[in-house]
């Protein structure tokens, strides 16, 4: 794993981010004694002048040596121009490392030298000397590198924050947020967290506080303000808002030096919030003794922070429920729109599953939260590596091609089990649901085998039943292990609770190899279909099976949601001191902080980009491994990483008055017609047209490739397939997607194909940008063999 240091400042980066350093009074150091010296470890310090392979030529008379800038096909070492670079930077490194020394205050042995990926050396340090090295101006970072073992410690520069942080501009602390606040709207505060001190280094002080703290139990101050009694996360709240602020915007906390400290797996030693010179306005809004937060409390904070955008508040987080009525006036994302419209981006949690006790939903699917286009909704995914499932393959005796290392994703409560090869597949053609009510299985029936068993129920007249209810029937038949099939498209986690926890159980998320592998099964002799299971595979980055995901139902079927997903499961971060000041938590309320905290970073990097612009840069520079764990009702338009939005070539931007006129109840604009980075139709016939239009961010002309990354039965057109833009010019698309009816298995659900159009600038000045669509044809399929599309 690779454990970074950023230089002035440093850079720790996240809801979570354990870096290794410990930094901070300026050391004058007299000869070390004989335990720092056994401390030391190889470093890696990087200065700020470019390695010659990205020199461009800004340096005095020195010609640029980047091969593009040289106008050269491949890079040559021994160019006069490379030579004469490597000379200027053999002189900077020498004056960098005597400054380093000086600092030290003793010399320094230089292992390695760097000149060409970069300019930097390689040199024995202790955490404490890294610390003090990364200070030294002209030090653009320093890092040192560990095991891959701990990766949710890690979900800086998973979200690609660190990377922002690194930027040599603006540089500074903008790069990590200054100038920003973050409306928290949550369960209140903790005043005296170290997560909130006033950071000298980022601008705070008692004149201009990290943290701004009030209760919206009472809202009767000057202009509305909230000025209710007891703005802290008391014994009547919960560290949920404690939590939340920090994952957006916590100081940088390092473990050694912090009072009360975070408890941290070695080997790291700080923690961080995404944006941690950014500050925040907590607005306690969940005051009631049961955790639920009253809408007037909410209102009355947003109107607050709509107030305070003078004061820097750009970013809004709630990781609350609602949004489900976006244009009703008592909708929480109607006042997030007017929010909005004063240019403050907006991030909300999607929700979370829960039980029917507790008001449910138990089932995620169609019931995403926040639902108004101009929010930000935000799914639950891993950021930590463990062996949530594995690889499956097929044989028949011999591998059976399409059906090697398929993703399976083990239960929410069954065991993770051991790895097996050569287990017969077996399953009950009289019941491939193994649903109680169509029969269950016979004792017996699965004994020595693992048992294949489709979601949903055996036909479409049949109640469907529960994951936790097939796995039983199936282990109280005898099954070694359980596999559970797709019948639709999109991925397929189980939420297992009531299922024995003896027997491993697995989904298979492929519907299309699933509806193969029961084919298979059933025409081949008994026993003759084998599986092989490698649960070794650390898995990451996947959907929480607890996340609210879409499609979004009613009238709002044709809009996209959730919007994107960041880490969310096990985010370790601030608390309440009865809670022992830093604790574990997960949900979409943990994830939600994450889009925060990187909005921040953009809105200061950016400061010209709108609301909207923002949120679109996230979207389309999202990760988007669609097909294994994820699909567009999932996570939208994927993972974000911040650190390629901060690129995006391209952004777009919509009205306040358009999202009005979107209303479906009453508007005269279609949803669709909306100008986001996500297209949905869910009645093409067979094909539909958007319209987008896009503007350009950069400083420079640009030239644009569009090509379509899709599903196999979708096809798209469009014009024009290729353009040219000056700097902040726009360019309208026309998109025209197709669905091919003879493209899907005859026994596919209605579900919708997946795809992308995908922007790329030519001259690679722009990541690669896309637009997610999700469409189907209103068209009734053939179901066969007791498929199921529920």
């Amino acid at each position: 794993m690779r454990k970074s240091i950023r230089s002035k400042p440093l850079a720790a980066l996240m809801a979570i981010h354990l870096g290794t350093l410990a930094a901070w009074p300026a050391l004058s150091q007299p000869a070390p004694d004989d335990a720092s010296v056994t401390a030391r470890k190889t470093y890696l310090i990087e200065f700020e002048e470019a390695g010659a392979l990205q020199y461009d030529g800004s340096v005095g008379t020195l010609s640029a040596t980047a091969p593009r800038s040289a106008g050269a096909q491949v890079f040559d070492a021994q160019a006069a121009e490379v030579r004469a670079y490597v000379g200027y930077l053999e002189n900077t490194t020498a004056m960098h490392t005597a400054a380093i020394g000086s600092a030290l205050g003793r010399g320094l042995e230089v292992s390695h030298r760097y000149f060409y990926t970069h300019s930097g050396i390689a040199a024995e340090l202790s955490d404490a000397e890294a610390a003090e090295v990364a200070r030294v101006p002209g030090v653009r970072s320093v890092t040192t590198r560990e095991p891959d073992v701990l990766a949710t410690y890690r979900t800086p520069p998973l979200v690609g924050a660190e990377t922002v942080w690194n930027l040599p501009a603006p540089g500074g602390p903008a790069n990590r947020g200054a100038g920003i606040r973050i409306a928290v709207l949550d369960s209140g505060a903790n005043s005296a967290h170290p997560s909130f001190a006033n950071d000298a280094t980022c601008g705070f002080s008692a004149a201009n506080p990290k943290l701004v703290a009030v209760s919206c139990a009472t809202a009767t101050g000057p202009g509305g303000a909230c000025n209710g009694p007891n703005p802290e996360a008391d014994a009547t709240s919960s560290s949920h808002g404690v939590h939340v602020a920090g994952t957006a915007a916590g100081n940088t906390l390092i473990a050694a030096s912090t009072t009360p400290a975070p408890t941290l797996p070695v080997p790291f030693t700080q923690l961080s919030g995404i944006a941690p010179c950014a500050g925040v306005n907590s607005y306690k809004v969940c005051n009631e003794s049961n955790g639920r937060c009253a809408a007037a409390d909410s209102a009355a904070a947003i109107n607050m922070a709509i107030a305070s955008v003078g004061d820097g508040v750009r970013v809004l987080n709630f990781s609350i429920s609602g949004g489900t009525s976006p244009w009703s006036a008592g909708d929480n994302d109607r006042r997030f729109l007017d929010a909005v419209n004063a240019g403050i981006f907006v991030a909300a949690a999607s929700g979370n599953t829960r039980p029917a006790n507790e008001g449910g939903p138990e089932n995620p699917v169609g019931a995403v939260n926040h639902r108004g286009p101009w929010v930000m909704s935000v799914a639950n995914t891993y950021a930590t590596v463990r062996p949530l499932g594995g690889r499956f393959s097929v044989a028949a005796p011999d591998p059976v091609d399409g059906m090697q290392d398929l993703y399976a994703l083990k239960g929410s409560t069954t065991p993770v089990g051991s790895a097996f090869s050569g287990q017969p597949l077996r399953i009950d053609p009289a019941n491939l649901a193994g649903c109680t009510n169509t029969g269950g299985f016979a004792p017996g029936y699965f004994a020595g085998a693992v048992a294949v068993v489709r979601r949903g129920s055996n036909t479409p007249a049949t109640e469907a039943c529960g994951f936790a209810e097939k796995v039983t029937n199936a282990v109280n038949a005898g099954a070694t292990a359980v596999l559970i099939v797709n019948n639709q498209y999109g991925s397929l986690s189980m939420t297992t609770s009531g299922a024995p926890t003896t027997v491993p159980a697995y989904s298979l998320g492929d519907f299309v190899q699933s509806d193969r592998l029961i084919e298979l099964i059933r025409t081949s002799p008994a026993d003759s279909v084998t599986g092989s299971l490698d649960v070794d595979t650390e898995l990451t980055d996947m959907l929480n099976p607890g996340s609210l995901r879409g499609p979004t139902p009613g009238a709002l079927a044709d809009l996209t949601k959730p919007d994107v997903a960041a880490p969310g499961t096990d985010i370790y971060a601030a608390a309440r001191t009865a809670d022992g000041s830093y604790r574990y938590l997960s949900g979409t309320s943990m994830a939600s902080p994450h889009v925060a905290g990187a909005a921040a970073l953009l809105r200061a990097i950016h400061p010209g980009w709108t609301p909207m612009e923002v949120k679109s840069a996230l979207q389309m520079t999202a990760i988007r491994p669609m097909g294994a764990w994820w699909d567009g009702d999932g996570v939208g338009n994927g993972r974000i990483d911040v650190s390629l939005a901060e690129r995006a070539g391209l952004v777009m931007d919509e009205t306040y008055a358009n999202f009005l006129a979107a209303n479906p109840s009453s508007g005269t604009l279609d949803v669709k017609a909306l100008n986001l980075p996500s297209m949905r139709n869910t009645a093409c016939t067979p094909s539909c047209t958007f319209t987008r239009t896009v503007r350009s961010t950069l400083a420079t002309a640009s030239d644009w490739s569009v090509g379509f990354d899709t599903a196999a039965d979708l096809t798209a057109t469009v014009t024009p397939a290729s353009f040219s833009l000056a700097p902040g010019a726009t360019q309208t698309l026309q998109i025209t997607v197709s669905v091919d009816p003879s493209g899907r298995p005859l026994t596919a659900p209605n579900m919708p194909g997946f795809g992308a159009v995908v922007l790329s600038e030519t001259g690679g000045l722009s990541p690669p940008l896309h637009l997610s669509v999700a469409v189907r044809a209103p068209r009734d399929f053939i179901f066969t063999d007791g498929f199921d599309p529920q």
